[in-house]
């Protein structure tokens, strides 16, 4: 026998074991990476159910208790921390949007009532309120601001007291498993039962019963199930296809931006004050500041008016019309449609020109028809028939700095629910002979400028993790 049939007879020699389990340990990490991936996200679903199960079960007790009573027993203190429900306080004031803005004076005893005498008998207390649920604990803090109900004349409700919000907050607590998660809240309108606006189709002592549910606008493609963190600038997404066309950019059509039910973190990579904010739309550059622009570029259509979300024979449409899609609704919920919803934009002219915007809102229910084919059913303005588009504009639209534009949306389809498997989008447009320049820039799924829709609704809201 020769030297080397005794060779490959000596069995694996110490470096060939050594290979063997070291393949076999990389195997197993990449095994392990998947397990605890699959097993945080579990965990982060159950978080979000739980929160949300919490957040109703706050907002239908609060509900059943006398409406003289929905008031706090002192006023909240403001927390320096953005990331903490209390930082919306400021004063007597709490501001209904998470960015600080839409201050609303505080239902708070010792108040001063417009009618005469003080508030004194509200029974919520302002402090944090402790939940446990299995794993799953966090805190439930409320808030009650005052509104004025266009509806109800000053003759019947004076002053800006016409009825009460109630906002309720949830934060869960930071486990290694789920990382820190953004509070979560819920608001809901609470009437004088004693008091019937006029026009107002719910019957006196029930209530102006519902909650907002809100989408927040993302520069994430409807192919993906949760929102991705931008990472850059980039050319302006086709948004005119289906979610199954994926990410497109150009004339082809591609997946609708996602619209999902949890706002944009702070990005712990950068201060406080300073985070980043990117280009959407790097193909259509303004004359003037050329790349300097930010958020996304729609220019005006050819046709004027608000009679389709997407005008016929449009030369580069992706640039004139952008679509959201919230996910499908999951098996076994229901979005029911109260009539009502608040379409919340932050937005400046291009070039800081100073002149009249205008914009056209569609609001459309996206599923399968009897033949199994996906159909958008627009959902038509309450206040003129047959019309889908849902038209606002100022004489002097924001220009510089980003301002907040909010549109009230009412629409006829009141009984309407978006059901499993569904899913609610979003269009918008420029609309032209009320628009001066080339189009209007709009910015979202940022911490400070978070452009989101809010729904009226008096169903569960649906669960998206």
């Amino acid at each position: 026998m020769n030297h080397s049939e005794r060779h490959s007879e000596a069995g694996f020699t110490i470096v060939e074991v050594m290979v063997a389990a070291m393949l076999l340990l990389i195997g197993s990490l990449g095994m392990m990476s998947l397990v605890d991936a699959s097993s945080r996200n579990t965990y982060r679903a159950e978080q979000s159910q739980v929160v949300v199960n919490q957040l109703q079960l706050e907002m239908e007790k609060i509900k059943r208790i006398p409406f003289e009573e929905v008031a706090l027993t002192s006023a909240p203190p403001h927390s320096t921390n953005p990331n903490d429900p209390s930082w919306r306080v400021s004063g007597g004031q709490f501001a209904l949007s998470p960015n600080g803005t839409g201050l609303r004076p505080m239902v708070v005893n010792g108040g001063t009532l417009v009618a005469g005498g003080t508030v004194q008998d509200g029974v919520l207390s302002p402090a944090p309120t402790p939940f446990d649920a299995g794993d799953v604990s966090g805190t439930i803090r409320r808030y009650v601001v005052w509104m004025n109900d266009p509806k109800c004349p000053d003759t019947l409700c004076p002053g800006d007291q016409d009825l009460k919000r109630v906002i309720v907050a949830a934060t869960i607590d930071t486990t290694a498993s789920g990382g820190e998660r953004p509070y979560q809240e819920l608001q809901g309108d609470i009437v004088d039962p004693d008091v019937k606006p006029v026009d107002n189709p719910v019957p006196p002592g029930t209530g102006d019963e519902g909650t907002f549910a809100p989408f927040w606008l993302t520069d994430t493609p409807c192919d993906e199930t949760q929102r991705q963190a931008p990472t850059g600038d980039h050319i302006t997404h086709n948004t005119l296809g289906t979610c199954g066309d994926g990410l497109s950019t150009g004339v082809t059509a591609g997946a609708p931006d996602l619209m999902y039910t949890e706002q944009p973190p702070l990005d712990p990579a950068f201060p406080d004050d300073g985070q980043p904010e990117y280009d959407y739309a790097t193909d259509v550059e303004p004359a003037i500041s050329g790349g300097a622009d930010k958020g996304l570029q729609l220019r005006k259509p050819d046709g004027p008016g608000c009679t389709s979300a997407l005008p016929p024979a449009e030369s580069n449409p992706q640039q004139k019309v952008h679509r959201w899609l919230s996910p499908p609704i999951p098996v076994g919920r229901e979005l029911l449609l109260d009539g009502e919803a608040t379409l919340t934009l932050w937005t400046r002219t291009i070039d800081e020109a100073v002149h009249p915007g205008a914009i056209c809102v569609f609001l459309f229910v996206r599923g399968l028809n009897g033949q199994g084919e996906l159909v958008d059913t627009p959902l038509v303005d309450a206040e003129v028939s047959n019309v889908t588009g849902f038209p606002g504009g100022l004489a002097n639209w924001p220009s510089g700095e980003y301002k907040e534009v909010t549109a009230d949306l009412g629409f006829v389809s009141a009984t309407q629910s978006v059901l499993a498997g569904e899913q609610l989008g979003l269009a918008l447009t420029v609309e032209r002979s009320g628009t001066g320049g080339d189009g209007l820039e709009f910015m979202y799924d940022h911490p400070s400028f978070d452009s989101r829709l809010q729904v009226k609704t008096s169903s569960a809201l649906p669960i998206f993790d």
